[in-house]
């Protein structure tokens, strides 16, 4: 399947403005960053949680919203003064929590996707999100 054919787009609300193109990681459950993410390595380190050994490192992080504490803002600032965010998130539906850290850490945010939506996009897949205009494209789904 050639990429012009494999596009498709997604509309949200853009919560933290900010453009990226990435590979996306998808997870079908809730993340908690504080103690569910190591903040030294971006590996998520929750036992039995989908995506545990998966770096969120430069990824566009596709879930339905976080879980957690308070702490979980300063968890995604601390991920981002190390290089080790993700480059993007794209919700079910975010928190304020998780909002404020996307915005302390700069990482771009769309929110209000529906879970049946945030399905259509799989690990690996080039995704780009405008998190200005509240967009996704699905760039290419071939995940090589």
């Amino acid at each position: 399947m050639s990429v012009a054919a494999s596009r498709s787009r997604l509309q949200g609300v853009g919560i933290v403005a900010g453009e990226v193109e990435a590979a996306a990681l998808v997870c079908a459950e809730r993340i908690g960053f504080n103690l569910g993410v190591d903040e030294r390595t971006g590996v998520v380190v929750e036992r039995g949680h989908p995506l545990e050994g998966q770096c969120v490192a430069g990824r566009v992080l596709v879930f339905p919203g976080s879980k957690g504490s308070t702490a979980s803002s300063f968890s995604l600032l601390q991920l981002a003064s190390l290089g080790l965010a993700p480059a993007a998130i794209v919700n079910g539906q975010s928190d304020a929590i998780l909002v404020a850290g996307a915005v302390l850490a700069d990482i771009p945010l769309v929110h209000r996707i529906d879970d049946a939506l945030l399905a259509t996009i799989r690990s690996g897949a080039r995704v780009r999100v405008d998190g200005t205009r509240g967009v996704i494209e699905i760039l290419d789904d071939t995940c090589n």
